[in-house]
């Protein structure tokens, strides 16, 4: 039995364990509840909530069984989509909720990776330093502080629970016990949740391997690699498929990169350059934002620079695997989990993203305490000292994470914050733009969004927006030729057919209207919900009834009306229409 002292040191190891766990969830609340006030924003967090019929409708049948099959917005992460749905089954759309939520899953990731790298490190002082710089580090508050990010507050939890897993199933092979399977069950069942949460998990094998060079001491020699990865293969099926379903939901929706537009050499000198700007931004976090648009020319010097740098600092830590093997660790982990987001296959054209850091960091995190645990040790600093300089990082962290999440209050606050450091920002112009559409009067939008649009090149987000305020403001027909350039730069975006025609509508010309509504109708990108067809089929029908048509106008009241119960206009016209007849 174990004596008295041991009972009091377990007791005062679990007190100090929930010290660390209340402090990490402090500093959390500190940085984060100002979100509890704030805003969707109008980039993804209106196509994956509020403006997205499936997870409108909260938690059901029908939205369960589309979370797991639909391929919307070019993803593929049901668990995420059940996560949003919940949200909206309990609290509706009060945007400061969703935000409470991710702000929750954001404390469970922080204590989580407490405990994994503990048991890595085997030391409750640099554990504790890497748990809590990613709590407080400035470039995650896109993770925490974006409710479409939902998948990556997630993807941190699941993946922590999967690392946990392996770690007991390590254990219970060492300790002979018939457990082992139970536990790489666990940690496939995490996996798998992870992967479907956000696929960017697909690295975490890989990680694994890591641990077993580092920590478990199972991969000795290169001989060690063979069983190890024949014990993966359940993990490495997983990701393997992953892989092959984001891609195809990613390719079906548009949003990877061609060559043409971007080509392997314009990838590879991005993707190096973007491995040190990460670098960077872990030690300098400034100008942060939302954002960061491909340079329009490649610096070669910079691209040879950032080449250079990551060779060196690769070949360093490989001579120090032996000596000092969590650099080895620590720099894989960086360069291994950036890999599916650095840009080779390109998802947009932006050159980087800071919620790109969120689980790579961690590598960073563990080399830098790693080295300063090593400066501590070798010069004798008292520990009381090195704490206090930690804490003193720590809340300087901190303090820029929390003004960096007040900038995300709003679209406004945000995309203007960001326009404000970076240069032909077009995406975010016309998306501030949008935001003054649907926030300001129509004047006021009208003059904003002709002074940010002016500025870009011809897209057709901007001769959507465009085309939307020339209506609103009674010039239809030059709002009907602002959606006809839309729809000649992106023919298959089916909301430009809607609203193209909801303007011919209006302008009577009813003949074309009926056609592109047909074709709004048959859209299957996603971009047209019920609301939207029922305005349409509402404004068609008032056309119809303008012209004597009445038959006509009655049947699209009542489906503008069946589309969408809650707008009342459509079902008042039908009624007003029968009264006549």
């Amino acid at each position: 039995m174990p004596n008295k002292e041991e009972n009091i040191g377990a007791s005062n190891f679990k007190f100090q364990e929930w010290l660390i766990a209340i402090g990490l969830v402090a500093v959390c609340l500190a940085i984060y509840a100002q979100t509890f006030g704030y805003e969707f924003i109008n980039i993804d967090d209106r196509a994956y909530i509020f403006e997205n019929p499936a997870v409108l409708s909260g938690l059901n049948s029908r939205s369960i069984y589309w979370a797991f099959t639909a391929f919307h917005s070019g993803n593929w992460h049901p668990v995420t989509w059940l996560t949003h749905m919940l949200d909206v089954s309990l609290f509706g759309q009060n945007a400061g909720m969703h935000h409470a939520s991710n702000v929750l899953f954001h404390c469970i990731g922080s204590i989580l990776s407490f405990f994994v790298f503990k048991r890595l490190t085997g030391s409750i002082g640099q554990s504790t330093v890497i748990a809590f710089l990613f709590a407080v580090h400035p470039t995650h508050v896109e993770s925490v502080a974006w409710v479409a990010e939902r998948r990556d507050v997630l993807s941190v939890v699941f993946w922590m629970l999967t690392m946990l897993a392996y770690f007991k199933y390590h254990d219970s092979l060492n300790a002979g016990t018939t457990s082992p399977k139970i536990w790489m069950t666990a940690t496939v069942s995490f996996f798998a949740l992870g992967l479907m949460s956000k696929p960017m998990l697909v690295t975490l094998p890989f990680a694994l391997l890591l641990c077993d060079f580092w920590s478990l001491g199972r991969l000795k020699k290169f001989g060690d690699l063979k069983g190890l990865m024949a014990e993966k293969i359940p993990l490495f099926a997983l990701t393997a498929v992953s892989s092959v379903v984001t891609f195809v939901a990613q390719s079906s929706a548009g949003a990877t990169v061609t060559l043409k537009q971007l080509s392997i050499g314009e990838r590879l000198a991005n993707s190096s350059q973007a491995y040190v700007k990460y670098i960077v931004m872990m030690f300098y976090p400034r100008d942060l934002g939302l954002w960061y648009p491909m340079d329009e020319t490649i610096d070669p010097l910079k691209t040879i620079g950032s080449v250079i740098l990551i060779l060196t600092v690769s070949i360093y830590v490989w001579t120090q695997r032996w000596a000092r093997p969590y650099l080895l660790m620590g720099w894989l982990w960086f360069l291994g989990t950036l890999i599916p987001v650095i840009g080779l296959v390109q998802v947009g054209l932006q050159s980087h993203a800071d919620r790109y850091t969120y689980i790579p960091y961690f590598g960073l995190f563990l080399i830098a305490v790693g080295i300063a645990a090593e400066f501590v040790g070798r010069y004798r600093i008292d520990r009381r000292i090195a704490a206090a300089v930690a804490a003193i990082v720590i809340c300087c962290l901190g303090g820029v994470a929390y003004v960096q999440a007040s900038h995300w209050r709003n679209s406004e606050t945000l995309y203007t914050h960001t326009l404000s450091f970076t240069k032909k920002n077009y995406f975010l112009m016309t998306n501030l733009c949008l935001h003054y559409v649907k926030n300001s009067t129509i004047e006021i939008a009208e003059r904003q969004c002709t002074d940010l649009l002016e500025a870009t090149p011809p897209t057709a987000e901007g001769y959507n927006i465009l085309g939307l305020l020339r209506t609103e403001t009674g010039r239809i027909d030059d709002g009907i030729a602002y959606f006809e350039k839309a729809i000649r730069l992106r023919p298959d975006w089916g909301i430009l057919h809607a609203h193209l025609a909801m303007a011919l509508s209006k302008a009577g010309r009813t003949v074309d209207a009926e056609k592109e509504l047909a074709i709004a109708k048959a859209s299957t990108d996603g971009s047209v919900n019920r609301p939207t067809i029922a305005r349409v089929m509402n404004e068609f029908a008032l056309a119809m009834e303008n012209r004597g048509q009445t038959g006509i106008a009655l049947q699209y009241y009542d489906q503008a009306a069946a589309a969408d119960p809650t707008f009342k206009d459509a079902a008042a016209n039908a009624a007003r229409l029968r009264g006549k007849n």
